[in-house]
């Protein structure tokens, strides 16, 4: 078996990817994109697309297959999803067999899961800030690295701006149409502590760059409200989470009108949305078609502030199509914000974001032109999935092969 350190390897690496079928997410799409970052790398990678009808039989013999291999692999999933025993064991620690799962979402959302995780697994988070949460939540495995959201290779045509008919998209999911005092009145039990607790956190992640997590621990150690298990930590952070995302989106289309706008996005709350007649809502689309709709799109806006310390998938994927990107404040993101490279913070008050998107088409189509010139390399430089793939193989050679020689 592999593992030992002892082993000199002649042959490369392998990895099954277990992809589950998502073709209304982004999912998907980026595993395929990492997979192929992967290959480039000499990784060699088998494929299996899982969905809710799996056949079953052909995953299992690949995957018995790839755990009798004596020479380096291991499993590469997302989302924690791919839990399996063996006689009452994670089958990854009875065979021995490595493991790396990609976290798009806050640990928060995948307790259930984190419990199954293997021993020998490790956990790559789109937020750094991540990495402390899943050390209070008590993760078991072999620890969690940075493995931040990025794109595949930029197109190799970009669209000009006088030829991108869409001035603005937003594109996300708005589940829940509760106002903050409904939401206070559903989530605080009946406690006026936490209910204020709840409130001054909202406040502060509506307006700062904190996580939300250290945010929700200041404010309920400050008004002693204690918060004893890490099931209430996750229940009410995804009841904040949900609550500030909504909110956001809400108010930041409430906000857009007089630019050609196209919404594109599912969710409870998305036939009550109070937005301006002249913005196009065009639903839940499949990943793909969204794709295509942002290399017509002048500026995509990303309202996604759960990720104070990364970024969201769809930052990258737009620069990678030529958009100039509109997002939510990130520690991760102030180096390309200050240097003019395709992207720009969302004002906090979400009244501001026309004069936002004002300022940027203001610019004009050829200085926009030369600005993605300069973001569209930078990106390629910087936040591909090859850059974190670089950083990912690293890691798991010293991890699992210490002292093996791998081939490239």
């Amino acid at each position: 078996m592999t593992g030992t350190g002892d082993e000199a390897y002649d042959i490369p690496i392998r990895c099954l990817a277990i992809t589950r079928f998502t073709p209304l997410a982004s999912i998907e799409a980026m595993q395929t994109d990492i997979c192929h970052a992967l290959r480039c790398t000499g990784v060699l990678v088998q494929e299996h697309m899982h969905s809710d009808y799996p056949n079953f039989e052909l995953f299992r013999h690949q995957l018995a297959l790839h755990g009798r291999h004596e020479g380096p692999r291991f499993v590469f999933d997302t989302n924690l999803n791919h839990n399996y025993d063996h006689h009452g064991q994670s089958i990854y620690d009875a065979w021995t067999l490595p493991r790396f799962s990609f976290l798009t979402d806050s640990p928060a959302r995948k307790l259930d899961k984190l419990g199954a995780f293997p021993n020998i697994g490790m956990i790559g988070v789109v937020d750094a800030d991540f990495i402390e949460l899943l050390s209070i939540l008590k993760a078991p495995g072999k620890g969690a690295i940075p493995f931040q959201h990025a794109g595949p290779p930029p197109r190799k045509r970009m669209r000009p701006t006088a030829e991108r008919p869409i001035d603005v998209m937003i594109v996300g999911n708005v589940s829940s149409k509760l106002s903050t005092a409904e939401w206070l009145d559903s989530a605080d039990k009946g406690d006026p502590v936490l209910r204020r607790v709840l409130e001054t956190c909202f406040e502060d992640c509506r307006t700062s760059d904190k996580s939300q997590w250290s945010a929700l621990l200041a404010h309920a150690q400050e008004r002693g409200y204690g918060i004893s298990t890490p099931s209430t930590l996750c229940d009410l952070l995804q009841s904040l989470e949900t609550h500030v995302i909504a909110n956001r989106r809400r108010d930041i289309l409430s906000c857009l009108g007089g630019y050609r706008t196209v919404f594109i996005g599912g969710g409870e709350a998305t036939t009550d949305l109070a937005v301006d007649p002249e913005i196009d809502v065009r639903g839940s689309l499949a990943y793909l078609d969204v794709l295509d709709l942002m290399e017509q799109t002048k500026i995509v806006i990303d309202v996604s502030p759960s990720f104070r310390n990364g970024a969201h998938e769809r930052v990258f994927y737009a620069l990678s199509r030529g958009a100039y990107v509109l997002t939510e404040p990130s520690r991760f993101l102030t180096h390309e914000v200050e240097s003019d490279l395709g992207i720009s913070f969302l004002p906090y008050d979400s009244a501001g974001v026309g004069n936002a998107v004002r300022a940027i088409l203001d610019r004009g189509p050829a200085e926009l032109d030369t600005v993605r010139q300069r973001a569209v390399a930078h990106y390629a430089d910087t936040h591909t999935w090859s850059q974190r793939v670089a950083t990912l193989m690293p890691a798991i050679q010293k991890l699992y092969w210490p002292s093996a020689a791998i081939a490239a």
